[in-house]
């Protein structure tokens, strides 16, 4: 194999949106074999870690076929532990991933910090890169010759050459029972292990996902002020309970975000989860004809006034937007729960869960289910290493990482140090203000264990969520492509979907015509949809 050495300005001209493409000349030598081994035949026959849940603890919801998640209504009194001793060497593992919050304290002056890399036997070099400018620095890093030791991905061109590369296959590490060497990590789903696979090869650690994905979350207060249901029937009372809630007088819209809204439509409307499959045949959400109803509908919240004016802004503060009332309803992210809890400002905040109907009013809509790992990284991967035993300590630190609910070591990673970063309340470890800020390290999205609903002192916050799953999962749709790898899809598809998105804004506004929708799909499958669609389908044939 050639030399490896990227090429800097290549990798960059190819980023698209924020993904890194591989610079062809640094990696021709090895892109063919990469390729052409990354086929379903090839990526089938990979033995995936032999499945192992973790037995220690009982949830008081279970867990379903559908994808629900157990629920837990306090922490355990007894908190096993799941690591005997301490897995680092302690040497410093460098790491990068992205971060959704302020930058905590370094561990010179963060308690937490300092004791993590104290249980941990490592001293953690982390680097934290806002999500914003993460597929920046993704691509910028990668260019580069010195790699983290610890890298969450972001799928981009060429990707299973990039991994060739670069990474480190863990197959001998992980693959069927020598994952039991590492018991947390053969505590994660086998489904979730499957964005991991390319190239025939295990190539990382994913960050399990519960199959919900999004939340309707709702200012119950709001809702119960202006004497709204908070269960709408059909899309003409969704858009007569948007009505009752906005007030501009009031600063107080029905909407926030565009692209949040847009996907609750989706749901709502039926159209397909990205993609649907039927006949051996393809089709994309985009060139649905119930993807035109949504944008009709989205026309017709717009002249209603029920969406903020704003909405349409890429910096739009959705978050703070809900916290402060100016927004009532928002399509969310499931994790985003405890956040919304936590960054409460207002005494009256209350939230809530608003079912979706079907679009015309014949019962609940068909769930969109989301990937059953964190989607923007779904994996993180770990670079070549000059010796297998740097890579099994390395292991052994995320096997620490990826503590299951309720034993000693998730305790810590999640709630830190007792009296200085939590409080115990009936038993359950509440965060202090230095707590919300010292445990702000972002290791989560290195390894992660199974996710479970549990919110500290709010059982009943558990059983809402765990209802709203059992009755949204009931009837759900999933993306046929997903643990597929199209190269058109990650080269050009963002920039066409950017291009479509940016005309189907436009007809919403009014500043272009609905005809024009037709044109927009016509030159979205030219520049990247039709490609896509025949490489997924050849995929899907071969399996």
């Amino acid at each position: 194999m050639p030399d490896q050495t990227l090429n800097r300005r290549t990798l960059l001209t190819g980023m698209g949106i924020g993904v890194a493409a591989l610079a062809a000349g640094g990696l021709a030598g090895c892109g063919a074999t990469a390729t052409q081994q990354n086929d379903p035949q090839t990526n089938a026959g990979v033995t995936l870690p032999t499945f192992t849940p973790y037995q220690g603890l009982q949830p008081d919801l279970p867990e379903n076929e559908n994808g629900v998640l157990r629920g837990f209504f306090d922490f355990p009194a007894e908190r096993p532990v799941s690591v005997p001793d301490v897995p680092g060497d302690g040497s410093t593992i460098t790491a990068m991933t992205r971060i959704y919050s302020a930058l905590p304290p370094g561990p010179g002056s963060n308690s937490y910090w300092a004791g993590l890399q104290e249980q941990l036997g490592a001293s953690l070099d982390l680097q934290m890169v806002p999500d914003a400018d993460y597929g920046q620095r993704f691509a910028t890093t990668i260019a580069g010759n010195e790699l983290p030791d610890i890298v969450s991905m972001v799928v981009g061109p060429d990707f299973p050459e990039l991994l060739e590369a670069r990474f480190t296959p863990l197959d001998e590490f992980l693959s069927g029972d020598a994952v039991q060497d590492y018991p947390n990590l053969a505590a994660i789903p086998t489904a979730s292990w499957q964005s991991t696979v390319f190239n025939g090869k295990i190539f990382g650690l994913p960050v399990p996902r519960g199959a919900i994905r999004f939340y309707p979350y709702i200012r119950q207060d709001i809702f119960d002020a202006a004497g709204v249901s908070a269960e709408p029937g059909s899309f003409d009372e969704l858009l007569e309970t948007a009505k009752a809630l906005t007030d501009p007088a009031q600063r107080r819209w029905a909407f926030g975000l565009s692209g949040q809204l847009l996907a609750m439509l989706r749901v709502i409307g039926g159209t397909p989860n990205v993609w649907a499959q039927e006949g051996g045949r393809l089709t994309h959400v985009n060139e649905s004809e119930q993807y035109k109803q949504v944008i009709d509908d989205m026309i017709t919240l717009w002249k209603a006034g029920v969406i903020h004016p704003d909405g349409f802004s890429g910096q739009f503060p959705f978050k703070e937007y809900f916290d402060a009332g100016t927004v009532a309803i928002q399509f969310d992210g499931y994790v985003g729960w405890s956040g919304y809890i936590r960054g409460a400002t207002s005494p009256d905040f209350e939230l809530g869960l608003m079912p979706l109907p079907q679009r015309d009013g014949d019962g609940a809509a068909a769930w969109h289910t989301g990937p059953p790992s964190f989607n923007p990284s779904p994996l993180a991967a770990i670079r070549k290493q000059d010796d297998p035993e740097r890579t099994r300590s390395i292991l052994r630190v995320l096997n620490w990482l990826a503590a299951p609910f309720g034993t000693q070591e998730y305790l810590y990673r999640e709630f830190g140090e007792e009296g200085v970063d939590h409080t115990v309340e009936d038993g359950n470890p509440i965060l202090t203000e230095q707590g919300r800020v010292n445990t702000g390290l972002p290791v989560g999205y290195l390894a992660s264990g199974s996710p479970v609903l549990y919110e500290p002192g709010r059982a009943e916050d558990v059983e809402v969520q765990h209802a709203y799953q059992t009755d949204a999962l009931a009837d759900k749709v999933d993306n046929p492509v997903l643990g597929l790898f199209s190269n058109t899809d990650v080269s050009q598809g963002s920039s066409a979907e950017r291009t479509f998105s940016d005309g189907v804004n436009a007809i919403i506004l009014g500043r272009r015509p609905f005809s024009d929708l037709d044109q927009l799909i016509t030159t979205w499958r030219s520049e990247a949809g039709d490609a896509m669609r025949e490489e997924y389908e050849e995929q899907l044939q071969n399996q």
